[in-house]
């Protein structure tokens, strides 16, 4: 009879393709994605919507991170370097974690080819605001509807986006925050550009 360890880390049961990370960035429940490279790499380019957490601090800061949500860390080339925070978290308990295989370069020129992707710098400066009202509309609109909230737009200025809440998100100070939060993830990640929400 063959007896299994199941405390034995496998890392290649955590890599992911950076195909598929882009396409669980795209769920109504996303992953936390974490960039574990230094926080000057990170400024130089890096996923819409990911978070800069450089890997020296992952260790002494796990509480930030819920234990039960989707995590997903990407890196450099070095994929041993991003397979230790990956180990730290497994030994800590983090149920569903992976690492993107190749790194940011990768991702990013996954982001690039995909043709479902829409990048907002690629395209003409008076295409924005039509694709910022589309993502409202697909996606944001719909789900503060489902909550008794909505939005009016007051205007947009390139990738400023001022609104108006309405509904039950009105008057909220606590559900204002997390909807602006949602808001601007959900235009920032679909568009691949950092979008600034603003209440007015």
């Amino acid at each position: 009879m063959k007896f299994t360890n199941n405390n034995v880390f496998e890392p290649e049961k955590h890599a992911i393709e950076p195909e598929v990370c882009l396409k669980e960035r795209r769920k109504n429940m996303p992953p936390i994605i974490l960039d574990i490279r230094t926080q000057d790499d990170y400024k130089t380019g890096h996923l819409v919507g990911a978070y800069s957490f450089p890997g020296e601090y992952l260790k002494d800061n796990l509480n930030q991170i819920p234990p039960y949500a989707q995590v997903i860390l990407y890196g450099d080339a070095d994929e041993e370097n991003t397979i230790s925070y990956i180990k730290l978290l497994v030994e800590n308990k983090f149920s569903d974690v992976s690492y993107v295989s190749g790194g940011v370069e990768k991702l990013l020129a996954a982001l690039n080819a995909a043709e479902d992707e829409v990048i907002l710098d690629n395209l003409p400066k008076e295409e924005w605001s039509k694709r910022i009202e589309s993502i409202l509309d697909e996606k944001v609109r719909p789900t503060l509807a489902a909550d008794g909230g909505g939005l009016s737009l007051l205007k947009i200025e390139e990738d400023k986006v001022y609104i108006n809440y309405e509904g039950a998100c009105k008057g909220c100070a606590s559900a204002a925050t997390g909807t602006l939060n949602f808001i601007r993830n959900t235009l920032s990640t679909s568009l691949n550009h950092e979008i600034e929400v603003i209440s007015a």
